[in-house]
């Protein structure tokens, strides 16, 4: 019997994570997922992670670019399945979610980036940072229930004789590596562990009335040994589902060696990162392992297509990449205390800027410092597994006990996601070799109980500090699980902002994401940033579409300027029968939408010339004084037209947080404001041409 050739599955998504460097545009991806489709590789990981995050703050709505790439595909004729990276009850953010949240952005994923064809389905790859099995219940739960659901569906309609409509997903379970202390197979993280663990998430799937699809062995930061790859993957195939190798690259050489093992030991699939995203902490380069007999067969002519473009993206870009400014010895450091490929850059910079120079030594002195640091933390919390967002956890905590060792006792700062790490609102370890939750020590405990006691709840009941919330003291009882705590005390909120959002600029609101995507979005937003994020992305598009429509209508002005009056009355009188003959203020908003959200930027001067002169000619014609001034009313047109331009552009800044007159002079951003002033909001006060829509 031949045996079954290895996938190679392609990381485009972890490798410019673990790089720094990002691209969300859309010509681009469509470039990038037809040429991958192309090659004929297993699997795309084109979203997920910090992914979520990234192409947020960069103005990208993040299902849009799932769907992108899924269309991309379609249109291909190709199969190639795309995968995205789900954190458990965390799902894209980084604390639990109630369960109807979870399922929501499922649906979601779903719906931008799958298939009707199992095989074409997404894989939504789902870990949790603690391998804590309830906190990836809900999800495994739902998704499987959510493909049984499709399946029988389309299984109805097939019978029928009509096509298949509904999406299928691929359930796939991830076990977030940690080297054990000792090869003992009780010991936590062993072989038998992870089996155990394995075991655990099958049951999950199999209550549901389905079973998982495969498994990945979410090495983060380089800890599988090839002697470890030995034993543990033959172990996890016996379970009788495909597994997959994650694999990053900090390592190089020993994550190569793993992964030619891995090949050995019967491994279903290994993950590749293509140059100039490759190495480093990234994941090794395709061109390691595309000779094997045992791999799958490539396009070569496709992928040296691929190369080419991806140096044309990216190959300007590698000196963005802040991995390959740490020396080897650094990043070798860092895997031996187990961080993950993906923060070491960051964290390595934090060490710089914080412990080096506020103890002012070496970086090799506080490189030991850090790691010592570091084992005294995870001595007390159990070992959990650095990976996201526990390894920013301990990390940072590790960087704040370092730097506030040098200041008096009352500067100690403890951050309040470590508090509630230690109080156990992340989940908990367990070792399921022995069946043993293994409980920080009592000594941490008692320190964060005590520290989160002095900060006194507000009226609402939260300690506040600052501007962080910390949890309440007590560690979470035995009965109670942090996934069934997740409150949904805020979604009202969140609806109402949203829905404001979509009722004051709907298109705009559309263009950008559907209102669920939107609520999701919001409610998963970046930690850290300001709730106006979604507004702003929403609203960019559509501010730099005014601004653009400004510029364009003063430079048909005289030195864009704004004409003084000729006379007050007979300005008022041309004004009066412009804003009639464009249909009041309506009639100017309907214009201005039109520009905004139709045709190209080249379009609009020769539009706003045609709109003009049709409602300039038939108001000359009837009146001499217009005719033989005709100059003047172009002029007047284009100045109450700017002024509703800029009266929208103000609007829309105050969304923003963005100052409207950033390239307009005083003096004409003085002269529009007063036309507003004393036309169009005159007219509003007296019931005549007020708003009745807003700019969308």
């Amino acid at each position: 019997m031949q045996q079954k050739k290895v996938k190679l599955c392609w990381l485009l998504r972890d490798s410019m994570q673990s790089t720094g460097v990002w691209t969300f545009e859309t010509n681009v991806v469509t470039r990038l997922v037809e040429q991958a489709a192309a090659v004929g590789f297993g699997s795309l990981e084109i979203g997920g992670g910090q992914s979520y995050q990234i192409a947020m703050q960069q103005g990208y709505n993040p299902y849009n670019v799932l769907r992108i790439a899924r269309k991309t595909v379609d249109e291909t004729g190709k199969r190639l399945p795309l995968q995205i990276l789900l954190r458990g009850a965390n799902q894209l953010g980084f604390k639990h979610y109630p369960t109807s949240l979870q399922q929501k952005n499922i649906d979601l994923l779903v719906d931008a980036g799958s298939s009707v064809d199992k095989e074409e389905a997404l894989i939504i790859r789902n870990f949790d940072a603690l391998n804590d099995y309830e906190n990836l219940r809900a999800s495994i739960d739902y998704m499987v229930r959510k493909d049984l659901e499709a399946a029988q569906v389309n299984e109805a309609l097939i019978k029928k004789g009509q096509s298949p409509k509904a999406k299928r997903l691929h359930v796939q379970a991830a076990l977030s590596y940690v080297r054990p202390k000792n090869f003992d197979e009780n010991s936590c993280y062993s072989t038998q562990y992870y089996v155990e663990y394995a075991k655990k998430l099958m049951g999950i799937a199999e209550a549901a009335g389905g079973q998982l699809d495969s498994f990945t062995i979410k090495d983060m930061s380089g800890q599988l040994a090839p002697d470890a790859a030995k034993d543990l993957i033959p172990a996890l195939k016996a379970l009788g589902l495909p597994v997959f190798l994650h694999c990053h690259s900090t390592d190089e050489a020993k994550a190569a060696a793993t992964q030619m093992l891995a090949v050995e030991a019967g491994i279903d699939g290994i993950e590749v990162a293509i140059a100039p995203l490759a190495g480093g902490t990234s994941h090794n380069d395709i061109n390691y392992f595309i000779h094997g007999n045992t791999i799958q067969d490539i396009d070569t002519d496709a992928l040296t297509m691929l190369h080419n473009t991806m140096n044309e993206v990216f190959g300007s870009r590698v000196g963005e990449r802040r991995d390959l400014k740490i020396s080897l010895e650094g990043l070798k450091r860092m895997v031996g205390i187990g961080i993950p490929g993906g923060a070491i850059p960051f964290i390595l910079e934090d060490i710089s800027s914080q412990v080096c120079r506020m103890l002012n030594v070496s970086l090799e002195t506080a490189l030991d410092m850090f790691e010592q640091e570091i084992i005294s933390i995870q001595d007390q919390l159990g070992h959990v597994p650095l990976v996201t967002p526990t390894a920013d956890i301990v990390a940072k905590q590790a960087i704040n006990n370092l730097g506030n060792s040098a200041r008096a006792e009352a500067y100690k700062v403890i951050d309040p996601r470590f508090c509630s790490l230690v109080l156990g609102l992340y989940g908990n370890v367990n070792n399921y070799a022995t069946g043993e939750t293994i409980v920080p020590s009592e000594s941490i405990i008692t320190e964060i109980n005590e520290y989160c006691n002095n900060i006194e709840p507000n009226h609402d009941g939260k300690r506040i500090n600052g501007i962080t919330v910390y949890p309440n003291p007590g560690r979470i009882s035995d009965e109670t699980h942090p996934s069934q705590l997740a409150s949904e005390e805020d979604f009202d909120l969140f609806e109402d902002y949203v829905n404001e959002i979509h009722r004051r600029y709907p298109h705009s609101s559309d263009n950008f994401g559907s209102h669920d995507e939107c609520f999701v979005l919001h409610a998963m937003r970046p930690a850290g940033k300001t709730d106006r994020l979604l507004t702003i992305n929403i609203l960019r598009p559509t501010e730099d579409r005014l601004r653009f429509i400004l510029k364009v209508t003063l430079s048909l002005l005289p030195g864009n300027d704004i004409p003084e009056s000729r006379d007050r009355e007979a300005d008022e009188e041309t004004d009066s029968k412009l804003l009639n003959a464009l249909g009041d203020y309506d009639g100017i908003v309907s214009t201005i939408q039109d520009l905004v959200l139709t045709g190209t930027k080249d379009s609009i001067r020769s539009r706003l010339y045609d709109k003009m002169a049709k409602i300039v000619d038939p108001i000359c014609e009837e009146s001499e004084d217009a005719q033989q001034n005709r100059y003047f009313v172009e002029r007047r047109f284009l100045s109450l037209f700017a002024s509703a331009v800029f009266w929208d552009l103000q609007r829309v800044c105050r969304r923003t947080g963005n100052s409207s007159r950033d390239d307009i002079e005083e003096r004409t951003a003085f002269k529009l404001e007063r036309i507003i002033a004393f036309t169009l909001r005159k007219r509003a006060v007296e019931g005549r041409g007020k708003a009745a829509t807003f700019l969308s």
